[in-house]
């Protein structure tokens, strides 16, 4: 039996990571970074740590309107 080629044997890698990054750029808009930030998923072995770091960041939204309110406070 002939072994499959190196590129098909990565293409379900590259898939996954490509589907990460796509799943990235709306959440590194939200959370206030740039598309460059989303863009370190496209390095395979970075990707589940960028994506974690994402999610874990509070959205821009909210940390205006906390901003917001903290001054009133004052």
């Amino acid at each position: 039996m002939q072994e499959p080629s190196p590129l098909l044997s990565l293409l379900p890698f590259l898939l996954v990571t490509f589907l990460c990054f796509l799943f990235a750029i709306p959440m590194s808009r939200r959370k206030g970074k740039g598309i460059g930030f989303a863009a370190l998923c496209l390095v395979p072995f970075l990707t589940p740590f960028i994506v974690f770091y994402l999610a874990s960041l509070t959205d821009k939204s909210v940390s205006d309107r906390l901003a917001a309110l903290e001054g009133k406070a004052q």
